[in-house]
């Protein structure tokens, strides 16, 4: 553990050759630890942080490419049927649970 940590420290001063970036993986991996210990996964947030800025590039460059138009990105057969799935996995666990309120409730 103390080698990974030591590779890690390394790798985020010899980027920007600043502390500052030090810091920051530091501060990152404390919350991340705290985030561990209180049954929050971390795996998400880093994929979240990793393509977070290519995934708004992206959507950016897709609204452009359909003069701004949300509905753009359903046209198409295929990308329609997507679009609904994912739209249904979204709303998924909060239709499961307005059902199991109403059934708890009459």
């Amino acid at each position: 553990m103390p080698v990974i940590l030591l590779f890690c420290v390394v790798g985020a001063f010899a980027i920007n050759n600043t502390v500052f970036a030090v810091i920051v993986i530091l501060v990152f991996g404390v919350a991340a630890y705290f985030m561990e210990e209180n049954g929050f996964p971390v795996a998400p947030a880093i994929l979240g942080v990793i393509l977070g800025t290519m995934l708004e590039e992206n959507f950016i460059t897709s609204m452009i490419k359909s003069d701004g138009r949300f509905l753009g990105f359903f046209e198409r057969p295929i990308a329609a049927g997507l679009g609904i799935a994912t739209i249904v996995v979204w709303l998924w666990p909060l239709a499961k649970w307005l059902l199991a309120r109403r059934r708890a409730v009459g």
